[in-house]
């Protein structure tokens, strides 16, 4: 790849990341809301939801599409829940989460865990990301920041590792996406309000 190449390859995940944004934004409250209760009904009967008893979340910002529901009812089910939290600029954590722990605003004005008990990511039964595009193929668009696909690398070599991967989308972020990079892990599916696509096009039932 030519300098000129790479400079066109960044700038057009750029304009991706700024136009999907911009969409997700102008969703109005009403829309998120229902967005959500579609999200939480269509994932809750999922056997890989159910199955799992260790479970990432994240708090939903920028108009992303939110698990809040989910983290209630795992949390209310007794399930083990993390949280994430950018411990450097390298690295996250997965910092486990209860009903009522306080959060703090990092300073990309996320909501985060205070430091606590950690797990490694290879130790979660599922991952629920944040994304900002996603493509049919369960390919992921992110903030750019990387700090999934480094905490996720290990599912590169092998596939099979666990987490299961699942992003949360609204349709509007569905999109062919540009050739994925070496680095970029791939999700093993993705919700939307909708439905559920998962990687290698396997049709196991809809989120509606």
């Amino acid at each position: 790849m030519t300098p000129d190449d790479a400079d066109a390859f960044r700038k057009s995940r750029g304009e991706l990341r700024a136009h999907l944004r911009a969409l997700r934004r102008a969703l109005s409250r009403g829309q998120q809301d229902r967005a959500a209760a579609a999200l939480h009904a269509g994932i809750s009967k999922l056997d890989c939801y159910r199955d799992s008893g260790r479970i990432a979340f994240y708090i939903a910002i920028d108009g992303e599409a939110s698990p809040a529901l989910l983290l209630r009812d795992a949390l209310a089910a007794g399930k083990s829940c993390y949280l994430p939290r950018v411990a450097s600029a390298e690295k996250l954590d997965f910092i486990a989460h209860k009903a009522g722990d306080q959060l703090v605003e990092s300073g990309w004005g996320i909501p985060e865990p205070m430091p606590g008990e950690t797990i490694e990511p290879h130790a979660l039964d599922l991952a629920i990301v944040p994304l900002v595009g996603f493509s049919r193929e369960c390919g992921r668009l992110g903030n750019g920041k990387g700090f999934y696909d480094r905490a996720f690398a290990f599912r590169r070599r092998n596939p099979q590792l666990g987490p299961m991967l699942l992003g949360l989308g609204h349709e509007c972020q569905l999109l062919d996406l540009p050739p994925m990079r070496a680095w970029d892990v791939p999700l093993d599916a993705v919700a939307t309000p909708a439905r559920v696509y998962w990687r290698g096009g396997a049709d196991r039932g809809s989120s509606d």
